[in-house]
């Protein structure tokens, strides 16, 4: 999979960045992504993730370039660590702000919202493994399957792991 097949796929749907000086500390291939490919809004576990085009600067530690609309409502930002580059949840949570871990990093996320996307269109229930609700097992495995073969190690990260964890036990 490549960058411009995924580009392909999105087509004018992407959301391209403006001109940051916060943006141009990133790596070459992060910049590249925001600024000439573009990420698209999504919906996946969780909500329905959002891209402005901008990005702000949180606790001089993370890049904030996206959002996600829940029925909870709850403050979320989707952020680049700055020193990792790691692509990273944050959310308050009561009176905390917690952390996890999405993709390793900006490519890598995008990659995987890409498979989630085209398992989401491809996989026709219950044509393809039979009913959900009694074989939503067969349903993480195979998307877990296809997240491995893009890159092994980020399905164990804290959202792709919890997840499909919970696809594996029926309650998404």
């Amino acid at each position: 999979m490549s960058l411009t097949e995924i580009q392909k796929y999105y087509s004018d749907s992407l959301v391209k960045f403006k001109d940051s000086n916060l943006i141009d500390g990133l790596s070459k291939e992060t910049t590249y992504i925001l600024y000439q490919i573009g990420l698209p809004n999504h919906h996946t576990f969780g909500g329905d993730y959002e891209f402005f085009g901008n990005v702000e600067l949180l606790d001089n530690k993370y890049l904030k370039f996206g959002t996600k609309n829940t029925f909870f409502n709850e403050p979320f930002a989707l952020c680049i660590d700055i020193k990792t580059e790691k692509i990273i949840g944050r959310t308050h949570y009561s009176e905390e702000i917690l952390t996890y871990t999405i993709n390793k990093d900006l490519k890598t996320y995008l990659e995987y919202i890409y498979t989630f996307t085209r398992f989401h269109h491809e996989i026709k229930i219950p044509q393809t493994l039979g009913e959900y609700y009694l074989n939503h097992k067969k349903y993480a495995h195979e998307l877990k399957n296809r997240l491995i073969s893009v890159e092994k190690n980020d399905v164990n990260t804290d959202f792709w792991h919890s997840s499909i964890e919970e696809m594996e036990l029926g309650f998404i």
